[in-house]
């Protein structure tokens, strides 16, 4: 199969992204982010000649304790202020009315074609401060078969924070790509729209707003394997409580029982050293198909005890421009979030994700902010076009309650 073929064949079965009503990302190319991240070695040292990072990781693809530093320093780690700076460095060009952009790779095996879906985002701010870390790999992956004259899609298989899980494809959709439901702050891939128990609760609420195909790229592997797509390091400064002690105790890989301390935090490797997805498609689908019965279980025990904690009432909210004595333009504005809910359903703090709507047409997330019930805060948020925002509760459980309405500053929601 040619390039073009594999190209016609990906952009075909495209999953469509649909997104979660708070969130401020969108999958990009990793170009940007190469340009500007420094390359740090085991010893934690900067590489000559970097930033770029690209050619250092060619030259130096083998070395498994190397890191990536998008922004040139190593503070607030594990906090959203960070996360407000990766995305007011990398997400000044997305558009948020698109679905950003996938790089296809087409596996053969058998007589099935594997196609991969990878999708990079510069952050992953998770829920709480010690999930988040720099750089975010995700993966959808389309089982096709050759019907007839051309191609009928059988599997679908989504990589839920690494964990496959495999659904065979409808006769009526066969001909298409999947709808892919994306999670807020943790960007995992899910089968339908909801809270989707792990560690930490997952959830994305389209609210309404329509999903998209993204834009399909062909990854580009290099024959040497000299190449981003094979380098050894991570995407990021983060690492995982097992990672970290696998590293000061000189052991490589991070064995098995280390790596249940990485259930968060840790910056992901390269596409090619995400293990059996990319080495070995057919089984990473087929441990898709089997789900253990005590996980089933977990999950369903999970869902029953979420329906009787999450928060069913949603906060009064209110964003004002804040006035100033000579009546000049300003960027501040105050948010102020009322009470909602009681014991365990009680709104115990209203994360804000703010975007606007920029003279280009384009729209792009701005950032998050959280203000605690009863009280208001000022923030200031500098913004090109019209700015506008949805908002959520979420009460101590870190449960989320359904989103308010997108508004205009000046406007109420409820």
């Amino acid at each position: 199969m040619s390039p073009d073929e594999q190209l016609e064949l990906l952009r075909r079965f495209a999953p469509t992204l649909h997104f979660d009503a708070l969130e401020r990302w969108r999958p990009g190319p990793v170009d940007g982010y190469l340009e500007h991240s420094s390359v740090r070695d085991g010893g934690k040292h900067v590489l000559h000649g970097t930033p770029p990072a690209e050619a250092a990781m060619r030259e130096h693809g083998h070395d498994y304790k190397a890191q990536l530093n998008p922004l040139g320093n190593d503070l607030d780690l594990d906090t959203y202020r960070r996360s407000t700076e990766m995305l007011q460095s990398y997400g000044r060009e997305q558009d948020l009315a698109g679905a950003g952009v996938a790089y296809g790779r087409v596996a053969p095996v058998g007589k099935a074609f594997f196609l991969q879906y990878w999708l990079f985002y510069p952050d992953n701010p998770c829920v709480l401060p010690p999930g988040r870390h720099d750089g975010d790999w995700e993966l959808v992956q389309v089982t096709v078969e050759r019907d007839g004259e051309g191609f009928a899609a059988t599997q679908v298989t989504l990589a839920e924070h690494g964990k496959p899980a495999t659904h065979p494809v409808d006769a009526s959709r066969r001909g298409e790509g999947p709808r892919v439901f994306v999670a807020v702050d943790s960007h995992a891939c899910y089968f339908k729209q909801g809270a989707h128990p792990a560690l930490l609760s997952d959830i994305c609420d389209p609210a309404g707003e329509r999903g998209a195909k993204p834009a399909v790229t062909l990854l580009s592997v290099a024959s040497d394997k000299r190449d981003w797509v094979h380098w050894s390091g991570r995407w990021g400064l983060d690492r995982g409580g097992g990672t970290r002690l696998a590293i000061s105790w000189h052991l490589k890989p991070t064995p098995w029982p280390l790596t249940k301390l990485n259930k968060a935090g840790d910056s992901p490797k390269s596409p090619a050293h995400q293990g059996k997805s990319w080495r070995y498609p057919r089984v990473f689908a087929g441990e898709g198909t089997v789900r253990k019965w005590s996980t089933v279980q977990l999950q369903r025990l999970a869902h029953l005890i979420g329906f009787a904690t999450w928060p069913k009432s949603s906060p009064h909210v209110e964003v004002r421009l804040a006035t100033t004595g000579n009546g000049a333009p300003t960027s501040t504005y105050v948010v102020e979030a009322g009470t909602a809910g009681h014991f365990l359903r009680r709104v115990a703090f209203v994360s804000i994700a703010f975007f606007e709507q920029r003279p280009d047409g384009k729209r792009r997330g701005l950032g998050l902010r959280k203000v605690m019930p009863g009280q208001a805060e000022t923030f200031e948020i500098p913004h090109e076009g019209e700015l506008s925002w949805r908002a959520a509760g979420y009460n101590v459980l870190r449960q989320r309650g359904n989103p308010i309405p997108r508004a205009a500053p000046g406007t109420q929601a409820q």
